[in-house]
């Protein structure tokens, strides 16, 4: 149903909540944790979602995740519809991106700190790098695990499992949520890949229109027919936020 992609859409934009051969693995693992205490690990992840409903299984977007060493974040989702990226600058401005109609929604985020959004390995990924839980309530540590070739810690939250690369600054490697009534949604790892994102990820386009972010995602009517109440309230929150923190052109 439209109102859940909408809404798993609406989840990412508040969140503000992502092969190689064994020798080179082992040098690269080095490296991470040399890097750790210095702050952020940059690194490039991508997941691919896979729906499971009923025994019939439908591919979804594809997701990625890049970090910069200074703390600056990129959430990029592709689906079929277009493309759309949320990008959080270190100097706290919030641009989100929808590509498929060369449209954009600026704000500056007052107080932001990316240490408040990425998660620290020492803390087996349980908490940020401001020492604080992700979420409320908080989440909970379920051993580690091996995955694609990755140390991971694996982390649960109601019906949300995720597994975050220890040695690559907590990486999403794998995720599963349990939507009930025989739902799942599955990420599964792509790529993974250390060091400095490419710096096109961060890029706003050219000639891209400032809207807010109801025009952004819906169009210039603003209309939904298929959302549900709650998601029109949501995006109605969205506008008016929008509306205190706009970034001044």
């Amino acid at each position: 149903m439209r109102y859940r992609t909408v809404l798993r859409s609406v989840l990412i934009l508040m969140a503000v909540v992502l092969a190689a051969s064994a020798g080179g693995l082992f040098h690269m693992r080095i490296k991470a944790r040399a890097a750790r205490m210095a702050g952020p690990v940059p690194y490039t992840v991508t997941l691919r979602e896979i729906v499971h409903n009923q025994g019939n299984a439908t591919p979804g977007p594809e997701y990625t995740w890049a970090i910069r060493a200074d703390g600056s974040r990129v959430i990029r989702i592709v689906e079929k519809k277009g493309t759309q990226r949320i990008l959080n600058f270190a100097s706290g401005v919030e641009v989100n991106i929808n590509e498929s109609n060369n449209t954009r929604t600026s704000m500056m985020r007052p107080n932001w700190n990316s240490a408040n959004l990425l998660r620290d390995p020492n803390s087996k990924c349980l908490n940020s790098l401001a020492g604080k839980p992700l979420t409320s309530p908080p989440e909970t540590l379920a051993g580690e695990e091996v995955v694609s070739g990755y140390q991971t810690a694996k982390i649960v939250s109601d019906s949300r499992t995720s597994w975050h690369a220890l040695d690559y600054g907590c990486a999403s490697v794998k995720e599963m949520w349990d939507f009930g009534k025989g739902e799942v949604s599955e990420k599964q790892l792509v790529a993974l890949v250390p060091g400095e994102p490419e710096a096109s990820l961060f890029e706003i386009p050219a000639g891209s229109r400032e809207v807010s972010p109801s025009e952004r995602i819906f169009g210039p009517n603003k209309e939904c027919t298929e959302c549900d109440e709650h998601t029109r309230k949501v995006f109605q929150q969205l506008d008016q936020e929008y509306r205190r923190l706009a970034v001044k052109q």
